[in-house]
C-alpha cells in the first residue's frame, strides 16, 4: 500500500508542467495501479487484513474516512501554502510566514474543545457540515486575496480555517470511534488517521503539481508580452525552481522589476491551489450530508442517559453471550 501510495505520489510531483500522463509520469501511475490491485487482493484474502473491508459497509466510518481525506487534503494544504503564499507572493520573511500557522493553530485547538460541547446537543453530523462549509468558506476567501490587499487580513483567514479544521477533525474521528464495537476501536481509529495522511500527502503532490505548472504558465505569458525583458528560458527555470522567491539572498540578487514579475506570477497561480482546497473541502461537506443522523438529547439528563444506553449497547456487543436478568419485584 505505501509502495502504491509513494508511486503515485512521485507521479504528482514530477509533472514539471507537463501531463501527468505522459512518459515516466504515466509508468509510476501504472506501477502505483498493479500495487495497489495486488494490496487488496492480499487483504481479501488475509485471515486478519490490516483493513478489515467489512469496516466500509458501516456508513459512519464509510464517509468519515472520505471526509477525513478530502479535509486532510485542505488541512496540509493550508499548512504547506499558505506560508508560500506569503513569503513567494506577498515579501514576508521567513518568521513572519512562519508566524501566520499561530492563529490557525489557535482556532484549531479552541474550536476543537467548543466542537466538542456542541456535538452532545447538535450531533456529529451537524458539527461536521458546519465545520466543512466553515472551511470551504475560508478557503474562497484567500483563493481571493491579491498582493495588494491588506496583509493583516490573513490572520482573520486563518482563523476561520483553524476553526473549520477543529470542528470537523476531531467530529469526524469521534464518529467512527461511537460506530464500531470495542474489539474494533483501534483499527476504525487508525484508519481515520491514515485516511486524512494519505489526503494530505497526495493533497500537497496535487497542489505542488497545480502550482509548477500554473507558474510556468504565469510566467511565459510575461515573456511573451513585448517589452518585459523576460525570456522562456527564464521562465521554465523560476518555475521549476522558485526558490529565488523565496530564499532571502536569492532575491535580494534579483532585480526589482524581476522580482515584482516573479511575485505576481506567483499570486496567480497559487490561487488555483487554493481553489482545490475549496473544492476538497466542499466535497467534503456533501459527504458529511450522508452521515447518519444520531439521536440528540434535549437535556444534559438525557444527554446522561444517551451515553449510558450506548455504553450499555457497547458492553452488550462485546460479551454476546451474557444474558439480563430481569428485575424482581
Amino acid at each position: 500500500l505505501m509502495a502504491a501510495i509513494s508511486l503515485l505520489m512521485l507521479a504528482m510531483v514530477e509533472t514539471g508542467g507537463v501531463s501527468i500522463f505522459s512518459g515516466r509520469n504515466l509508468l509510476l501511475l501504472i506501477g502505483s495501479g498493479v500495487l495497489l490491485a495486488a494490496f487488496l487482493w492480499v487483504e481479501r484474502r488475509a485471515p486478519d487484513p490490516i483493513i478489515p473491508f467489512e469496516l466500509f459497509k458501516n456508513r459512519t466510518v464509510l464517509i468519515s474516512v472520505i471526509a477525513g481525506f478530502l479535509g486532510g487534503v485542505a488541512m496540509f494544504g493550508a499548512i504547506s501554502y499558505v506560508p508560500l503564499f506569503a513569503q513567494g507572493a506577498l515579501g514576508f520573511t521567513a518568521t513572519e510566514a512562519g508566524s501566520l500557522l499561530t492563529p490557525l493553530m489557535l482556532s484549531w485547538v479552541t474550536m476543537s474543545v467548543v466542537g466538542g460541547r456542541l456535538m452532545l446537543k447538535l450531533g456529529y453530523r451537524t458539527i461536521a457540515i458546519i465545520g466543512f462549509a466553515v472551511l470551504t468558506s475560508a478557503f474562497v476567501l484567500l483563493s481571493m486575496f491579491q498582493r495588494e490587499t491588506p496583509r493583516y487580513l490573513l490572520y482573520p483567514n486563518l482563523m476561520l480555517i483553524g476553526a473549520g479544521l477543529g470542528l470537523t477533525m476531531l467530529t469526524l474521528l469521534i464518529a467512527v470511534q461511537q460506530a464500531v464495537e470495542r474489539s474494533r476501536l483501534g483499527i476504525a481509529t487508525s484508519l481515520n488517521q491514515f485516511s486524512r495522511s494519505i489526503g494530505g500527502a497526495l493533497g500537497v503532490a496535487i497542489m505542488g503539481a497545480v502550482l509548477t505548472a500554473g507558474l510556468a504558465s504565469q510566467l511565459h505569458i510575461v515573456a511573451e508580452a513585448e517589452g518585459s525583458g523576460f525570456t522562456h528560458e527564464q521562465a521554465s527555470a523560476f518555475a521549476l525552481n522558485p526558490n529565488a522567491i523565496i530564499e532571502p539572498a536569492a532575491r535580494a540578487a534579483l532585480p526589482s522589476d524581476t522580482l515584482t514579475i516573479l511575485q505576481r506570477a506567483m499570486a496567480g497561480a497559487i490561487h488555483p491551489v487554493f481553489w482545490v482546497g475549496a473544492f476538497m473541502s466542499f466535497l467534503a461537506l456533501i459527504a458529511s450530508l450522508f452521515l447518519p443522523k444520531p439521536e440528540v438529547p434535549t437535556t444534559d439528563v438525557e444527554g446522561e442517559r444517551l451515553v449510558m444506553a450506548e455504553q450499555t449497547n457497547i458492553n452488550a456487543r462485546n460479551q454476546p453471550h451474557a444474558t439480563i436478568e430481569p428485575n424482581e419485584a
